[in-house]
């Protein structure tokens, strides 16, 4: 497996911040994911998943919160506010409704960086002890690289799929109920079921070699899920 460093996706429509950070970061070991607008940043997600987001509020073509809206939506990542705007009232709104901190413009980057590395660490979720599960030789999951190894093939996980996985994992051949799964999966008290539904499909899809018959993640009907680690 190729060593994989951590993917910011940095959202500014001031190009000169995105080449600064851009260059300053990947010099400190970040994988960085570049977009001008909200529009492209969401495109770029659909082909790079990001471990989090530094996101502008004033974009061209949409407000900094509806974009970590959806991009929360979309992914469950952590994200920095990066922004001029100073006002204790959007200070407050975007820590209260979607970001972890929030830096104000003009900036230093030392500071920026410590605070990156400060969120990451703190949402970091508790893994399986060993990092890496072994069901067989066919399958096996590296928590801390959020991926999955299916034969010859590395299947990519995003956090939220990873974060369930590894609760399942801690409790193998276990029933989890699906209420206990949403409540630590989505501390911030999101969990609904059809999140719960469509990640578990999305799970399916990636690791069962056949997902309308499956045999690593399984159905208790009406009480929750099971990962089984004896196929």
């Amino acid at each position: 497996m190729e060593v994989r460093f951590p993917s910011l996706l940095i959202v500014d429509d001031d190009l000169n911040i995105i080449r600064s950070l851009q260059v300053n970061l990947e010099a400190d070991g970040f994988d960085v994911i570049a977009a001008g607008t909200g529009k492209d940043a969401l495109e770029q997600m659909k082909r790079r998943l990001p471990d989090m987001a530094v996101v502008d509020l004033l974009l061209p073509d949409m407000h900094g919160f509806d974009l970590c809206r959806r991009i929360k939506n979309y992914l469950d990542v952590p994200i920095i506010m990066l922004t001029g705007v100073d006002s204790e009232e959007s200070i407050v709104d975007g820590l209260e409704l979607y970001a972890e901190d929030y830096v104000v413009k003009p900036f230093s980057y030392r500071e920026l960086l410590a605070r990156i590395n400060r969120v990451l660490k703190r949402t970091a979720h508790l893994l399986p002890e060993d990092k890496v599960l072994v069901v067989n030789d066919a399958f096996k999951v590296d928590f801390a690289k959020h991926c999955v190894q299916i034969g010859a093939k590395e299947v990519r996980l995003t956090p939220i799929e990873t974060r369930i996985l590894s609760i399942l994992a801690r409790n193998p051949d276990r029933v989890v109920s699906s209420e206990g799964l949403m409540d630590e999966a989505w501390p911030d008290g999101e969990g609904e079921p059809s999140r719960l539904w469509v990640n578990i499909g999305r799970l399916r899809n990636k690791i069962e070699p056949d997902p309308d018959q499956p045999k690593y993640i399984l159905t208790e009907r009406g009480v929750g899920y099971r990962l089984s680690v004896k196929t």
